[in-house]
């Protein structure tokens, strides 16, 4: 792209379109860039699009479209992802939330309130990377007490982070799947483990494997190790009335409902499949 030389914020969009284009990636991404770099609403865009940009805002979005082309993320760019409505910061210790788990957690939330014989539920989030899940059902159920665990202390960093942001009283613990709560029961459990199977890498988009932690995506036992783990661990952490919500890799569907079927043959095991039409949540109630 060409220096700013007094355009405007439309014009220099423009010009980053044609370089995405020509570079055979998404155009849309030249404004999504601008207006998360600036945090800036549809509106404010429109309302600068006939100004002239400044020569630091220029140099910057210059260096983020560079970025962006080389491979890296646009999430990991400028820092943050929209989550349930709301923007967290994200950095390469935690996972890029995706629209799947956003999913994940409308359905645990349709269920806890169609509920009526509690006012309030205890909520624990596996794994909690950036904070995503565990931050959306704070924020959409104020009222409950929500735990969020994680092995990485970077990530619970980031996560404290996003949560302060929102004034959100949630318990951050630090520890391997539930030790740090060992002797405690929930009414919901939700979890978006690791659950791609070392041997899928090569299918993997490069961005993913360069820049994502790889720790918060891969498992052993062609991805299966986390689940099979929890099978056995989650039935002494669950109330007799509770529900769990399992984000899952599309091919798991089956497997996984028989192993939980077993650890809870008093509960109904479903599984429900995402937007677009894949095997995505294991679901306990």
């Amino acid at each position: 792209m060409e220096q700013s030389s007094g355009k405007t914020y439309q014009q220099i969009m423009m010009q980053a379109v044609t370089y995405l284009e020509n570079k055979q990636l998404n155009p849309s991404i030249a404004e999504r860039l601008l207006m998360d770099r600036c945090d800036w609403t549809k509106t404010d865009l429109m309302m600068h699009l006939n100004k002239i940009m400044d020569e630091q805002v220029y140099l910057q979005y210059l260096d983020d479209l560079n970025e962006f082309v080389q491979g890296k993320p646009l999430q990991y760019i400028v820092g943050k992802e929209w989550f349930y409505g709301l923007p967290l910061k994200v950095t390469q210790d935690t996972l890029i939330p995706r629209p799947e788990t956003e999913e994940l957690v409308h359905q645990a939330l349709l269920h806890l309130n169609s509920k009526t014989d509690k006012d309030h539920f205890r909520v624990l989030d596996i794994g909690t990377g950036s904070g995503a899940i565990a931050i959306a059902m704070k924020h959409e159920r104020p009222v409950d007490q929500v735990t969020a665990i994680d092995l990485s202390p970077e990530a619970l960093e980031v996560a404290k982070e996003n949560a302060d942001q929102y004034h959100l009283d949630i318990r951050f613990l630090e520890g391997d799947l539930l030790e740090p709560v060992a002797l405690e029961t929930f009414d919901c459990i939700i979890s978006n483990p690791p659950y791609i199977a070392f041997e899928e890498k090569h299918l993997m988009d490069e961005s993913v494997l360069e820049y994502e932690p790889s720790m918060a995506l891969f498992a052993e036992n062609k991805g299966l190790s986390i689940y099979e783990k929890l099978a056995y661990e989650l039935p002494f952490h669950l109330m007799t009335d509770g529900c769990l919500f399992m984000e899952i890799g599309f091919q798991q569907g089956e497997k996984l409902q028989k192993l939980y079927r077993k650890a809870f043959p008093d509960k109904e095991v479903t599984i429900q499949k995402d937007i677009n039409g894949l095997d995505r949540m294991l679901i306990v109630k």
